[in-house]
Order: C-alpha cells, then structure tokens, then sequence
C-alpha cells in the first residue's frame, strides 16, 4: 500500500497549490486535504496518514499532544510556515516547509520524512523542576507578572526572577509561549486554568 499525506490549511492557495507540488513527485498515493482543524482527529484515524502537513496557526495545545500519542512510530508532521514563529514551536514538528522552499527542496524534505524513523517522545521530565519552580511556572503562565507572582507566593521579586532564570536553564527554552507550552504538554497547567 502507497504512502499517504493530509494537509490541514485553512488558506485554499496555499492548500491547493501544495497538493499540485506534491502530487508531481508522485511520492503519495493518496493526498488528502482539509481546510481547518475541526475533523483532525477523524481525519487522522480514518486515513491513517504516513505524513501530516499543518499550519501551526492550526494547532491547540490538546490537539498537539493528541497528535504526539496518535504517531503510532508511523506519522511524521511537518509544518507548512509562512509567518514567524517562535524556534520552540518548530521543535513540535519532524520538518518544517517554508512557504519559499523550492520543488526541489519540498520533494527533498517529504522524502526524508517518508525516511525517517519517528522518535520517541524527547521533553524534559517534570521531575527536573523543583516544587517552588513549578509553581512560579503555574503563575507565569497564567500571565502575572515577576510582582504578581512575589505576591501570589509570598517571596521577593527577585527571588521569581531567580526562579524563572533557573527553569530557563533546566528547559532550554527561553519564551514564555515555550515555557506555556511546556507546562501544558507535562500536566503542570491545564488550558481552562489559563
């Protein structure tokens, strides 16, 4: 059996105007195509695809994790980009198309992901993070601000600052919609609490 793509675009430009480039390089028997995120998860499990295309404007915190569990080691997802994300969005995704790639660069980079091998699941254990982090990384991604949190925890506004500091090193990630995401994905906020 052939391997298969989904895109998920809402702009039918871009959406009908990359199922022509990938439907010349014959890589896919099947391309397939939806216009916004509402019937991912169906979609996903009923064609099962090989490679999963999505504007990363698309996705919600629920349905990347989602689609993390759902790879099976199988489906790998790439990103179709044309604005500006932070880096630690783009480590969500096996490969990234730019809306300025060329054929040649597109056919090069779905046949690395027809190729490559799905990793298992590389972020950073919750554990790393002690319970007065966890917490000032609860806050922060409710939004307060450095004050708000000294005041919400009783500890000076420096002592935060130190914190925030310190879950950056343990991390690696330095925006707050990285560390948002992070605390998302490891159970240490939920979205309704956001």
């Amino acid at each position: 059996m052939g391997k298969t793509i989904l895109i998920v675009e809402q702009s039918e430009l871009v959406r009908k105007g990359l199922i022509k480039v990938i439907g010349s390089f014959n890589l896919f028997a099947g391309i397939h195509e939806l216009a916004c995120n509402a019937n991912i998860e169906s979609s996903v499990i009923r064609l099962e695809p090989d490679i999963l295309v999505i504007n990363p404007m698309l996705l919600e915190p629920g349905l990347t994790e989602w689609l993390r569990d759902k790879r099976n080691g199988r489906m790998k997802i790439a990103a179709i980009v044309y604005t500006l994300f932070d880096d630690e969005l783009y480590s969500l995704f096996d490969e990234v198309i730019q809306i300025g790639d060329t054929r040649l660069k597109i056919n090069n980079k779905l046949k690395y992901l027809i190729n490559k091998q799905v990793e298992p699941k590389k972020h950073v254990p919750d554990e790393t993070l002690s319970k007065r982090e966890k917490d000032v990384l609860k806050l922060l991604a409710k939004g307060l601000s450095n004050k708000e949190i000294s005041e919400q925890l009783f500890i000076s506004p420096h002592t935060v600052i130190t914190h925030r500091k310190n879950i950056t090193r343990k991390l690696n990630i330095k925006s707050v919609a990285g560390l948002i995401v992070y605390a998302i994905i490891n159970e240490i906020i939920s979205v309704e609490d956001m």
